[in-house]
């Protein structure tokens, strides 16, 4: 009696591979979860709004250089990390409407005014301006 020898095949079957790449696929995009940033929330102006006229000392003017200094009115020139700090005990001082107006220079980087108002929001600030200095300034 001989035995056959049955043949191993060599290939591989590739038919249900669109399948399995297809449930791969759906997998990852549901057990995938997305993060979500929370920004500064900002009021843009509409065509109704008003201009409302401030007094001096509720506003607080920070200026942003285009060679990089940053300078806080009362104050005078500051680091990005001592924004926080200043911006809280000014907050103590003059109340949460205070109104901080960021002004910008145009040549300046734009990453400092996001320094800014990052280190602005962990402080807490709810009312900010945002401006372009005049280059007369």
């Amino acid at each position: 009696m001989i035995k056959k020898r049955s043949k191993v095949s060599s290939e591989f079957n590739t038919a249900s591979m669109s399948d399995i790449n297809f449930l791969l696929l759906i997998f990852f995009l549901v057990s995938t979860m997305f993060a979500v940033e929370k920004g500064l929330p900002m009021a843009l102006p509409g065509k109704s709004s008003k201009t409302i006229k401030l007094k001096r000392d509720k506003v607080l003017n920070i200026q942003a250089f285009d060679n990089g200094s940053i300078v806080i009115r009362g104050t005078g020139p500051v680091n990005v990390r001592d924004i926080k700090a200043i911006i809280e005990q000014k907050l103590l001082e003059k109340g949460e409407k205070l109104v901080i107006v960021i002004e910008t220079h145009p040549n300046a980087d734009y990453g400092i005014m996001i320094d800014i108002l990052d280190e602005l929001r962990l402080a807490g600030a709810q009312v900010i301006s945002l401006r372009t200095m005049r280059t007369g300034s």
